[in-house]
């Protein structure tokens, strides 16, 4: 049942609906706790048609905006002949005014004119029309596209940022209303509609979305036949209810599989179904889509476009064959569509894309001209690393202090990672705090239902946090304006991303080992920190190579030294295995740095020669104490040990940590004991001894 079946099923109900909720609105007062939602029993918007700004300026709402109105209207007026069509405009004016969709300069202007425009169209060109659901919308806003030209009102503008030409507010106002009404007055279950809003899902399924992004609808209504609609339905409602498919896969499924369909059927126009479908028609459509990405690509050669179309594709067949619709294919899908059919994908480049110190130091020399609600996520994510998604979804508990330190608590979603903890300096948790104060300020549980900080508390986003796209947008619109280049000159291009690789490498290279960056960016191997190998102290790395090209040595079978390779050019493979390996697996000990002790296969780790080797006890003839040495040789041995510890700890290898540790208790003991100015014998006996046969 569609929308208008719904709608004329229960016609007095649905227009009893909109008279009950015009009879009443939620007025929004600033407590001490916040925001507070009171009902108002008021039919004002119920019984004028005309709405004043004196009327509103007695509601909280909208008293401050009101305030600061730098316009003269003073009254909102509707002018729609049939009482149902008036009733449904105000109805969507409204719901725009309290959902908090549009401002009140919205209201009074462009609001206000386009309403002028509408109301005489309707009475000019659709006399008799009963409802603004029962236009054919596509049909009904070509004529009012027509309309406004023939009455010299402009439909196009051009765009500030990309130059283009796009519609005015009031060329899209018909099909806006249009759309929203159908929304606002469509109290189906979600999963019944021809449109679904993930928000409404996610509260009453708990299906999951990205509240950074922006796609939040699946428009089905762009599957041109019909029974594939209801089929694509069933099947994409299955998966997300058992956790199978994200929301942002469906949304990429949707822009995907409709062009299938659209494509076989313009190839076969007499099918009802895909029951004959056959590689030679797949084989149609991968030359369509090579075709189409060919004339795409702007800069590189890319396959991403081929490759998720056919894996669309795949899926949606699989699916339709799963659930065993009447319109599957006969044909097992591995015999339509082949495994080679996708485009082998490019080895991604292993440079790490991080952000120069000169791009750095230009970016927070112009920080203050960068718009007031970015600032703070730059700073986040610079002296964070965390990706632009999770600073986004910050709430108002992530700031936690922990022995006079502040901390920064967040969930990473990528890897599922719960109250992610990481240490910040007092100036941002400064910062953060501010933020904190302000979201409990102006939040309640309908403008801001998840405690974000940073929120939008009214429009198309209101209650979800800024647009990841729009972060990036006004940062880079910032290194046009203050003319921010890189080293050869051009304007530097900022990804978000970008601040998380800097941060790791700007920690690496202060001295931080691998296992605590893998830690602070929660990555969930320590193959993915590895990336950053390659970038680790540029300076001890040049040193390390040009040593290493004077010839490398070794210890052959008898422990002496030998040189290998001399005076040849070792390969860089080689030298990366090499500096990687120190880097990351090689433990410091007195003689130099270890491998085998990391990965527990040291015996002597366990068991220190002079102090193992007399059945487990220290060497009889071992003194300590007498070297001016012996404290700086037990300190170094008690932080390689305390190194070694926590490494196998992180590592997981708390059975040979334990071992380790009773190395450590002892070197521990024997260096407070040599500290304090005493001395230790291996043993007393045999200095005895010794002296006895000194005396005979």
């Amino acid at each position: 049942m569609n929308l208008n079946e719904h709608k004329r099923e229960t016609e007095d109900s649905f227009y009893q609906r909109l008279t009950k909720e015009l009879s009443f609105y939620i007025e929004k007062v600033k407590t001490k706790e916040g925001l507070t939602n009171l009902t108002v029993n008021d039919p004002y918007f119920l019984l004028n048609d005309t709405w004043s700004i004196e009327k509103l300026a007695t509601i909280e709402n909208f008293k401050d905006a009101i305030a600061k109105k730098k316009f003269n209207r003073t009254n909102v007026i509707f002018r729609f002949s049939n009482p149902q069509i008036l009733l449904e405009m105000k109805y969507f004016v409204f719901r725009k005014m309290f959902d908090d969709n549009w401002t009140i300069n919205t209201l009074f202007v462009q609001g206000n004119y386009n309403l002028k425009q509408l109301g005489l169209f309707l009475d000019e060109k659709f006399p008799r029309l009963n409802s603004i659901l029962d236009l054919d919308i596509e049909k009904a806003n070509k004529r009012w596209m027509m309309w406004l030209q023939e009455k010299g009102i402009g439909t196009h503008t051009k765009d500030k940022r990309y130059e283009n030409p796009v519609k005015r507010p009031v060329t899209r106002f018909l099909k806006s209303v249009y759309n929203d009404l159908s929304k606002l007055l469509d109290f189906r279950d979600e999963w019944e509609k021809e449109v679904w809003d993930v928000r409404n899902l996610n509260q009453k399924y708990g299906i999951y979305y990205n509240h950074a992004r922006s796609h939040v609808r699946l428009d089905f209504t762009v599957v041109k036949q019909i029974p594939f609609r209801f089929e694509i339905q069933k099947w994409l409602k299955y998966r997300l209810l058992s956790n199978d498919l994200t929301w942002g896969t469906a949304v990429n499924y949707m822009v995907s599989i409709p062009k299938f369909l659209d494509f076989i059927f313009e190839l076969e126009p007499t099918w009802k179904n895909l029951n004959e479908l056959s590689r030679s028609h797949f084989e149609e459509y991968l030359d369509l889509l090579h075709k189409e990405n060919a004339e795409r690509q702007r800069v590189t050669y890319s396959y991403e476009y081929v490759t998720k179309a056919i894996s669309s594709a795949n899926k949606f067949l699989e699916g339709l064959q799963t659930i065993n619709s009447p319109l599957a294919p006969k044909k097992d899908v591995r015999m339509i569509i082949f495994r080679y059919d996708r485009p082998k994908k490019k080895k991604k480049s292993k440079k790490v894309k991080y952000i120069p110190d000169s791009v750095l130091q230009q970016l927070f020399d112009n920080i203050n001209y960068l718009h007031e609600e970015v600032q703070p996520i730059i700073w986040i994510s610079f002296k964070t690393g965390l990706r632009v998604s999770d600073t986004l979804r910050l709430t108002q508990d992530c700031l936690l202090r922990i022995d006079g330190k502040y901390q920064l608590i967040s969930d990473v979603t990528k890897t599922c990672l719960k109250d992610h903890s990481i240490p910040i300096d007092d100036e941002l948790a400064d910062v953060i705090a501010v933020l904190i104060k302000n979201s409990k300020e102006n939040s309640n549980e309908e403008n801001n239902p998840q405690n974000y900080i940073f929120v939008r508390y009214r429009g198309v986003r209101k209650g979800r946090p800024y647009s990841a796209d729009w972060i990036g947008e006004r940062l880079n619109s910032l290194a046009k304006e203050k003319k921010i280049v890189d080293e050869k000159g051009e304007i530097y291009h900022f990804r978000m991303h970008q601040f998380r690789h800097t941060y790791a490498v700007k920690m690496l290279n202060s001295g931080a080992d691998f296992f605590t960056v893998q830690q602070l960016l929660a990555h969930s191997s320590p193959e993915m920190t590895l990336v950053y190998a390659r970038l680790l102290d540029t300076t001890k790395r040049k040193v390390f190579e040009e040593a290493m090209k004077q010839g490398l040595f070794s210890f052959d079978v008898n422990g002496e030294m030998k040189q290998i390779k001399p005076n040849e050019e070792i390969p860089e493979d080689i030298l990366e295995v090499l500096w990687r390996e120190q880097k990351l697996s090689a433990v410091d000990n007195p003689y130099g740095t270890c491998h085998a002790r990391i990965n527990g296969n040291c015996p002597h780790a366990e068991e220190p020669p002079c102090l193992t080797c007399n059945g487990g006890s220290p060497c009889k003839d071992l003194a300590i104490g007498f070297s001016e040495l012996d404290i700086q040789k037990y300190e170094l041995l008690v932080k390689t040990s305390s190194r070694t510890i926590e490494v196998l700890e992180q590592r997981g290898r708390q059975d040979i940590a334990e071992k380790n540790k009773k190395n450590l208790e002892r070197y521990q003991n024997i260096l407070n004991t040599i500290q304090s100015g005493k001395f230790i014998f291996g043993r007393l006996d045999s200095i005895k001894r010794k002296q006895g046969l000194a005396n005979v």
